[in-house]
């Protein structure tokens, strides 16, 4: 596993950031407190 395989993104219903593994394809940990994680890729839409 490569470390940009993880990424934060943020739910809109609890406003709170979650952490994927995009090489499984799975959620990792949801964040408790408010704002992103720290060294950790936001990941944005794709066009397509």
């Amino acid at each position: 596993m490569v470390k940009r395989d993880i990424v934060q993104v943020k739910n809109p219903k609890s406003r709170h950031y979650v952490k994927i593994d995009r090489y499984i394809g799975k959620i990792l940990s949801y964040k408790k407190t408010e704002g992103p994680y720290k060294n950790v890729a936001i990941a944005s839409k794709r066009n397509g």
